[in-house]
């Protein structure tokens, strides 16, 4: 910071100045002794990223400084000697709070084996044989404890706090993931609803930080994010390194990277949308064959092709082949997850000629429900159905898991016209009914709700999925080598010390999406764009 821009701050500095002095004079004093104490650091080589910051917090010493002098107050030292005044006499020296609250915060962001010692021997006054005796620990760790715990307050007292920009204005992280759930749900209900959670893997996503560093950056005490961390690394969305930092383990997009290439990847399409309609047009047809054959069903089937066909392409061409690791709760995942800034919104220049919003395929599976062997439900959400970002919302549950659960039990009793009071389903699904035919589940015009939703036994059920794999594998081996050579140029840096990041993901982004051939089809004449509420939803059964 150049020395001139100092003078542009002299207004905002007296203005605090005149907040704490008694008079105009002493105010004026106060500023210049900051002014001087600032222009002396530049002198020496120093640097002042944040001027208000920095400045405020020399005012604040100078001021207690001046206070002490004028009232014979004692210092409070951070050092070999490191002390805080004693709590019984801590309203008779209120003159110096602010300074003493400052060590306080410092030892609330150390790590949690120094700020027990810490708080041990100078909040409660015990020695270090009585501290060493009540932790089962050797009295030379509870020595170099305190003498590691005073140096970094000392540092943190001395250096002023950098807190992020995330500890005022946090960032939205939505986790997502491939594979299979935790039972729980997890990765995603490790970071739901938790500003904390979010914004913590976002600052160890660059490099290893440690919980202090952590703490720090974020604003919060480390007592608070301990718990925080400890859950995330049980849950296997950080990992800890041997010298007690953690960081993220997964990768992390920005919300442009989602759109970055969007150009690019629609005229691949267009170039290359023949791979993708020839064997769709042979799947429609055998479709169409079958007693089962609905639009429905053929929108579901066209997702499927694209979707598995991309997939399965790439997978067979990439150097490291996503591998699932079994995971806490059953779970057997690899997760992802982009940041979204307060207020982002795509810019206009990377909007493309569609939204393309599509969810992975989900399978809900349910054994012996009123002695019947094998329910399923089959489930996308994209962009072409009007409900499909909120399909599952508004029944109460805890979570979409337990929504398409008890979905799919309903779905079972309306088939088989079985009253849903008289058997094992939740109450919540039946209050749900007005939802489930608003979003195009369900009819009820005749005064009893039939499944509009296609439902097909489980002989028909292969049949379907026969007619898809041959499409989706044609599809694969005719954009297969066309779409290696596009991903070779188009793939995410990430962190050097990330080494758990399979290829797929980080190309992700930037892979032309499946609903971008989806929509091509659709613009071509194989399919009608608009079904109404239309979830892309399959039930098997008998």
């Amino acid at each position: 910071m150049p020395k001139v821009q100092l003078q542009e701050q002299i207004e905002f500095l007296l203005s605090k100045a005149i907040a704490k002095c008694d008079t105009l004079e002493d105010a004026q004093d106060l500023t210049q002794e900051t002014l001087l104490s600032a222009f002396l650091y530049l002198e020496k080589g120093g640097t002042i990223e944040n001027p208000r910051a920095w400045l405020t917090t020399v005012m604040n010493r100078k001021y207690y400084d001046l206070l002490r002098k004028k009232y014979q107050l004692p210092t409070v030292t951070i050092g070999e000697d490191f002390d805080i005044p004693d709590e019984s006499d801590f309203a008779h020296n209120m003159i110096i709070q602010e300074e003493a609250e400052q060590v306080r915060r410092e030892i609330a962001y150390l790590a949690e084996s120094y700020r027990t010692v810490i708080a041990q021997h100078y909040f409660h006054n015990k020695s270090v044989k009585e501290i060493a005796t009540e932790l089962g620990l050797p009295e030379g760790t509870v020595k170099s404890r305190l003498d590691f715990g005073r140096k970094q307050i000392k540092k943190g007292f001395d250096t002023m706090e950098k807190y992020t920009e995330n500890s005022y204005m946090p960032q939205q992280l939505m986790v997502r993931n491939s594979g299979r759930f935790g039972m729980n749900e997890e990765p995603m209900s490790l970071t739901e609803d938790d500003a904390l959670a979010q914004n913590l893997l976002i600052l160890a996503y660059e490099k290893p930080l440690t919980i202090s560093e952590l703490s720090k950056a974020i604003g919060v005490a480390t007592a608070y994010v301990e718990p925080v961390i400890k859950k995330l690394v049980d849950g296997e969305l950080m990992k800890q390194t041997g010298d007690g930092k953690v960081y993220t383990d997964f990768i992390i997009y920005a919300p442009d990277d989602h759109v970055k290439y969007i150009h690019e990847q629609e005229a691949f399409v267009e170039k290359h949308i023949d791979a993708y309609l020839a064997p769709l047009k042979i799947a429609i047809e055998e479709l169409k064959a079958t007693s089962f054959y609905s639009q429905r069903l053929e929108r579901f089937m066209m997702i499927q092709i694209a979707s598995s066909g991309l997939y399965e392409s790439m997978e067979s061409v990439r150097e490291t082949p996503q591998i699932f690791p079994d995971r806490p709760n059953g779970g057997k995942w690899i997760a992802f997850a982009t940041i979204y800034p307060n207020n982002w919104k795509i810019p206009k220049n990377l909007q493309g000629k569609e939204f393309y919003g599509l969810s992975g395929r989900r399978c809900t599976v349910i054994d012996n429900y009123l002695d019947t062997k094998n329910l399923k439900l089959y489930n996308f959400e994209s962009s072409l159905d009007p409900y499909g970002g909120v399909k599952h919302s508004g029944f109460d549950f805890n979570s979409f898991m337990d929504v398409e659960y008890n979905m799919l039990k309903l779905f079972y009793l309306i088939k088989h016209n079985i009253a849903p009071e008289t058997v094992d389903l939740d109450a919540r699904m039946i209050k749900g009914l007005p939802l489930l035919e608003q979003r195009g589940f369900i009819s009820t015009k005749d005064g009893s709700p039939k499944l509009l939703i296609p439902v097909l036994s489980h002989a028909e059920e292969k049949e379907f999925f026969d007619i898809c794999k041959k499409a989706q594998k044609a599809f694969g081996d005719n954009i297969r080598e066309p779409l290696a050579e596009y991903c070779k140029t188009h793939k995410k840096e990430i962190p050097s010390h990330l080494t758990s990041v399979p290829d797929q993901k980080r190309t992700l982004p930037y892979e032309p999406d499946t609903m971008m051939f989806v929509y091509e089809a659709i613009n071509r004449g194989l399919h009608p764009r608009d079904l109404g509420p239309c979830p892309e939803t399959i039930a098997v059964f008998e």
